[in-house]
């Protein structure tokens, strides 16, 4: 049963009303649900802060105007009578060194100087490839292959990793990597930084280091992703979650 909300997200106290007025529990530690407040980036934020904890995503209302499905007080609604579809996000699996991060959306790679390309190696599934030039990659998830991923490929992908290049010395194709695919990416040449979602700690990158993606075995879970993808909000700025 839900009764423990954690609200992250900007209108902090608008949203803590509408979460009290409903009967819950406003919570800074073991919440049931997460209540993103804010747009697609305070989910990233909301996943980051509260892993694997459903996430209940409302944009906030003083950049949008609300379909009346959408407004705060009816996805509150909706979520504890089970009317929200429950959807599982892929995550991006991130190992540089001994650190393990993991991403929504896509992970990011770049070269940390404007004026000096990277030079890379991919390495899939154990078996290298050959050697790539330019300002980086972005490696999505079917979710994030929406954001800077279409940008560079004019494209979206359905199902497992997207690999798209940016601006190479050479024409790249994109790549598409089937669900269990492990990538590894060793530097060749540096520096470069390293960015998962939108978190603000880059990791840096030097000649001689590498990082590991795969995709995670644990998805996010989502409550009314519909909710980010309707349009009449936008226009202005597989299952059924049972609560009890």
């Amino acid at each position: 049963m839900i009764q423990r909300i954690l609200v992250v997200g900007d209108d902090r106290g608008l949203a803590c009303e509408a979460v009290e007025a409903a009967g819950l529990k406003v919570v800074r530690s073991n919440p049931d649900v997460v209540l993103s407040h804010g747009g697609d980036g305070t989910l990233l934020r909301a996943e980051r802060l509260a892993p694997l904890v459903p996430k209940l995503p409302v944009r906030i209302r003083r950049h949008t105007k609300h379909c009346e499905r959408h407004n705060l007080s009816a996805m509150i609604a909706r979520l504890l009578s089970g009317e929200l579809a429950l959807e599982a996000l892929e995550r991006i699996e991130l190992t540089v060194g001994r650190a393990t991060f993991h991403a929504i959306n896509d992970v990011v790679m770049r070269n940390d100087n404007p004026a000096l390309a990277t030079r890379f190696r991919l390495v899939i599934d154990g078996q290298p490839g050959r050697v790539i030039t330019g300002d980086g990659l972005v490696v999505a998830t079917p979710f994030g292959s929406t954001g800077y991923y279409r940008s560079i490929t004019r494209e979206s992908i359905s199902a497992g990793l997207g690999v798209a290049f940016n601006n190479t010395t050479r024409p790249e194709p994109p790549l598409m990597l089937p669900e269990f695919t492990t990538l590894k990416v060793e530097m060749e040449r540096g520096p470069a930084v390293l960015i998962y979602d939108n978190d603000t700690r880059a990791v840096p990158l030097r000649t001689g280091h590498s990082f590991v993606l795969r995709l995670a075995e644990v998805s996010a879970v989502v409550l009314g992703l519909d909710s980010l993808r309707c349009q009449r909000c936008r226009r202005h700025d597989q299952g059924t979650f049972n609560p009890h």
